[in-house]
């Protein structure tokens, strides 16, 4: 076997593979054999038919288990020969094999950049962390929400006019212009006062009826309305007050903490729950965050090109991420006609942004040396097991069942960069509406750059 290496670019190499003409006989010969065996072909007896008949009826099969075996048998000895390694699905390329000739093949693949990375680059980077606190409010904030859950209504027995936080049940009819709207009618419909289910003039009609009464609300609607025929205009609402109800919610004792769950023995134990949940989501999105802002600050480190299949397959993945939001909101991808391949292309220069960022963040966890340690994938696992709620000892196995250990692996060493990056970091607190802000125009802002480049 001859394996020639051609560079096509810092990170692109094109490798021909040329095996002998008698290592492709010796296949075609042993592929044969196994045909002729199971053939059945009329006017021969099983296993007597002659190759140049076998030829005619499973060439193309015969051609096609030879490519298979010839170049399955090789590429890994034409990788370390040729001192690759890819970090992508290659491209082959090569013709059908033929008896008496040379099979040649060749392979086009990507390989990481080689690059210098001066420490100093990306130690001391300025960030800003949201400042989330969980407070003894914020939980019993969820605490409130979850006897929302388990709240009754009943019907209000003292006679007074309704008031806010009151459930007033009523049907209504609307009207457009003096004529009734197609659709705009409904009957036992639950406000309640002060929640703002429903729109601010309607609550503001419904404050201090009694049953019986008939009250009219007008709504104006925006251009921004969904149904076109109301767009910009004035609807008037009658409504016909049957039922004021009241809310009635369960007291916060132990019983309803063992109500929300068996697992929970007592409040104090619900609460415990409550504040680590709350702790590791605002944990969650403080290192989204930084994430965010550390990734675009190491983007434009280093001197390299970026390789084509690595921004290929990210922009795939984004595509692919935005089609499951659209099923998950109810639309079909596969039946809106979207053109896959335009949708590739305009994710391409967030695709290669974000796999420039992930090449600087893999040359930093080499040069820190970083290493994922046992202790780290157990940490990891009892970290699912309380999102979860499964054994961490189960979601362990699971992983090495599937063969997911690599990639946790290789996500763990990422987290432990970033974490690396976030210790020689200069961190200021900062409000996390006004951050969250922030991010999103510095990502339209780089959005816009890429469309501008391209």
């Amino acid at each position: 076997m001859k394996v020639n290496t051609e560079e096509l670019s810092s990170v692109e190499r094109l490798l021909t593979v040329e095996i002998p003409a008698a290592e492709v006989k010796k296949t075609l010969d042993k592929i044969y054999k196994a045909i002729k065996r199971q053939a059945k072909i009329r006017g021969f007896r099983p296993g007597k038919a002659p190759r140049s008949v076998l030829e005619k009826y499973y060439g193309d099969r015969a051609a096609s288990e030879a490519v298979e075996s010839l170049i399955g048998d090789s590429y890994a000895d034409a990788l370390k020969e040729a001192d690759v390694n890819p970090i992508a699905q290659p491209e082959f390329d090569f013709e059908p094999p033929e008896e008496g000739k040379d099979f040649i093949y060749k392979i086009t693949l990507d390989i990481l950049p080689e690059f210098e990375l001066d420490p100093k680059e990306y130690k001391g980077l300025e960030l800003k962390e949201p400042d989330m606190e969980v407070t003894d409010d914020i939980v019993n904030e969820r605490l409130d929400s979850l006897r929302e859950r388990q709240s009754v209504l009943i019907p209000l027995e003292e006679e007074r006019p309704s008031a806010t936080g009151d459930v007033v049940v009523v049907n209504y009819e609307s009207y457009l212009e003096g004529e009734k709207v197609d659709g705009g009618q409904a009957e036992n419909v639950e406000v309640e006062l002060g929640k703002g289910s429903v729109q601010e003039e309607i609550e503001v009609a419904l404050v201090k009826v009694k049953p019986g009464d008939i009250v009219e609300a007008t709504v104006s609607y925006d251009e921004n309305v969904s149904d076109p025929k109301l767009q910009g205009k004035d609807v008037v609402f009658k409504l016909f007050v049957k039922e004021l109800k009241v809310k009635v919610l369960p007291e916060l004792d132990d019983d309803f903490a063992r109500s929300v769950s068996p697992e929970f023995e007592n409040l104090e134990t619900l609460k415990e729950r409550i504040k680590t949940d709350l702790e590791d989501s605002y944990q969650d999105q403080k290192d989204s965050a930084l994430r965010s802002q550390i990734m675009d600050q190491i983007r434009d480190l280093g001197e390299f090109d970026v390789p084509k299949s690595l921004v290929r397959e990210e922009a795939g993945r984004m595509v692919e991420s935005l089609k499951n939001q659209l099923r998950q909101s109810g639309m079909d991808p596969d039946k809106a006609n979207l053109d896959h391949a335009k949708m590739v292309e305009d994710f391409s220069g967030s695709a290669e942004n974000k796999v420039r960022s992930g090449i600087v963040l893999g040359k930093i966890s080499d040069i820190e040396k970083v290493e994922v340690e046992d202790s780290d994938i157990d940490a990891e696992m009892e970290k699912l097991s309380r999102r979860i709620g499964q054994p961490a000892k189960a979601i362990k196995e699971m992983h090495i069942k599937n063969n997911m250990m690599d990639s946790l692996k290789a996500r763990l060493t990422e987290e432990k960069t970033l974490q690396a990056l976030k210790a020689d970091a200069i961190i200021k607190k900062a409000d996390p509406s006004e951050l969250a802000k922030e991010l999103e125009e510095k990502a339209k802002a780089t959005q816009s750059a890429n469309e501008t480049d391209e």
